[in-house]
């Protein structure tokens, strides 16, 4: 059931043409969550592994809803990105944020500036191992270099 309710939330937003983060980032600032951004193109066999298999998985998917205000963006949509001084497609905001390997995370803190990012197929443990660090917010007092 939960699973359900998270797959017509991610579909909510995914679908639509224009993806407003700087809105969000509001959002995100009065309940204290980050942005999570998940960045993905069509026929990724990682990608469509991390849809189908990690992002539903019960304890995944309730921390996502928990602690962070999801953002799917399939990169070959149409429909535009707004965050900050960007205004654009969607696969060039992947492209302004450094990202052109996926699937791709991004989070971004209520003050507006990416604290964390990760590429690549993630499986529910590695997952939620990020998810944890980023909700901690341990980023602020150890380098990103020491999160392996």
């Amino acid at each position: 059931m939960f699973k359900f309710f998270l797959l017509i939330f991610i579909c909510t937003i995914s679908s639509a043409d224009s993806i407003d983060i700087d809105k969000l980032l509001g959002e995100a600032k009065k309940s204290r969550k980050h942005v999570l951004v998940f960045l993905h193109k069509p026929h990724c066999g990682y990608c469509e592994n991390m849809i189908l298999f990690t992002l539903p998985e019960d304890e995944v998917a309730q921390k996502i809803q928990k602690s962070f205000i999801f953002v799917d963006i399939d990169i070959a949509d149409a429909g535009e990105v707004i965050f900050d001084d960007f205004k654009g497609s969607k696969h060039d905001f992947a492209k302004s944020l450094g990202f052109n390997f996926y699937p791709s995370s991004v989070f971004i803190d209520e003050d507006e500036e990416v604290v964390y990012g990760q590429a690549g197929y993630k499986d529910e443990d590695k997952y939620l191992k990020i998810l944890r660090f980023v909700e901690s917010r341990s980023y602020v007092n150890m380098g990103l270099d020491d999160f392996k």
